[in-house]
């Protein structure tokens, strides 16, 4: 009985995460095609959007985790998700940008805390025995709504309008509020030896971030060397429209047809990771999924067709399922769960950083030159690196067998 109710608490929290990837793709179109309507199509007013969300992460970041680390996480999961469900109510009734966009800052607040809320509960939820083999089926969970929510959101939006596709959003959030009210709370609970005022305690979070971070710093290489991975992805992912027009000549339907295969792609990569994945060690799945991400990315830089650039998405889009399943499952190894929330906070407030100026330095090198270029420099300091990772991971492969 005990194992069976333990199956479909797993099962349960895989199927909020679908809903909740289904629902982030659908907000994510429906919103850039509102704001652009609002806006009179004024291409600026939708840029706009992709400099508030790390903004948001970045105010937030810095000091989230100390408050994650302190507080039930399934109660502020649930929070969270509310949050953003009245946010995107009042986008729907919103009547003008600058509205829209308070409450755009506000759901990107609310998405910033919720992966370092949401990673402890996991890990304290799901056995250790069985981390990895769940961050894999979760691979298949957020690849099935990377899939649906685009195809999702083109039905609505032709069938109806922008403003459906927001209520299916909001349905499938609350799908994953009630899962999640289903849910039983797990936390450990940090004892505080006296009251202390939040700038104190935000300091010592700091101070213990750093503290572990020299402690263990071939752990601390891994995962700041995998985060400026994920800058690059970011950045490179900024001038994807750009390129595909202007270095590849692709047609908008062509453009469309590129983003299915990624889908495709990464659908493709979690199910053979599902079947993979218990031959290989979570800093194997990492390295090696960023090797073949960067590798899919430079193929894709370096395209003049569609042939070469599909084939280029596809091995980036399944390798990065490799790649993310790695990532997490090595943190929840490594990472003590009651640290996990301030550490991945304040690991994440470096990357906003690095993910705004990266995007600057790239579009600096795209006024300078060219977009090709600007996205070619992009991948290739990707690729270098994945090979500092590659070395690095060997290093901490051998202490870990020693």
């Amino acid at each position: 009985m005990k194992m069976k109710k333990y199956r479909l608490r797993a099962i349960g929290m895989l199927i909020a995460i679908a809903c909740a990837s289904c629902g982030d793709w659908l907000y994510l179109i429906a919103l850039n095609l509102k704001v652009y309507e609002q806006a009179d199509q004024a291409a600026a007013a939708v840029a706009i959007l992709y400099m508030i969300k790390p903004a948001a992460g970045l105010l937030m970041n810095s000091w989230a985790g100390s408050i994650i680390d302190r507080l039930d996480n399934r109660k502020l999961m649930i929070l969270l998700y509310a949050i953003r469900i009245f946010g995107i109510a009042g986008m729907i009734m919103a009547t003008s940008l600058w509205q829209i966009y308070v409450l755009v800052f506000f759901v990107a607040a609310a998405g910033a805390i919720f992966e370092p809320a949401s990673l402890p509960y996991i890990t304290g939820l799901i056995h250790k025995r069985h981390w990895q083999k769940f961050n894999s089926y979760r691979a298949i969970a957020d690849g099935s709504g990377f899939v649906l929510g685009p195809a999702a959101a083109g039905i609505l939006v032709g069938a109806g309008s922008v403003e459906i596709a927001l209520v299916a959003n909001i349905a499938l959030l609350l799908a994953a509020v009630f899962i999640c009210i289903a849910l039983p709370s797990i936390k450990a609970v940090i004892e505080e030896s006296q009251e202390k005022g939040w700038l104190t305690i935000w300091r010592e979070d700091w101070q213990l971030v750093t503290a572990f971070s020299k402690k263990f710093v071939l752990l601390t290489l891994l995962l700041l060397l995998f985060s400026f991975f994920t800058v690059m992805t970011a950045a490179v992912d900024s001038m994807e429209v750009a390129f595909s027009a202007e270095a590849i000549g692709l047609s908008e339907s062509a453009y469309g047809l590129l983003v299915s295969i990624a889908g495709i792609g990464f659908i493709s990569g979690s199910v053979l990771l599902g079947i993979v994945n218990r031959h290989f060690r979570s800093i194997q799945l990492l390295t090696y999924g960023a090797a073949g991400g960067a590798l899919g990315y430079v193929l894709f830089a370096f395209s003049q067709s569609f042939l070469p650039a599909s084939v280029g998405v596809f091995l980036l889009s399944g390798a990065l399922a490799f790649a993310n399943a790695g990532y997490v499952t090595y943190m929840q190894e490594h990472i003590p769960v009651e640290q996990m929330g301030r550490m991945m906070s304040m690991y994440q407030s470096v990357e906003a950083i690095l993910i705004i100026g990266m995007t600057a330095v790239l579009a600096g090198i795209n006024q300078l030159t060219d977009v090709a270029a600007a996205v070619q420099i992009g991948c290739l300091i990707m690729l270098s690196m994945t090979v500092l990772l590659f070395i690095i991971s060997k290093r901490a492969l051998v202490r870990e067998k020693a």
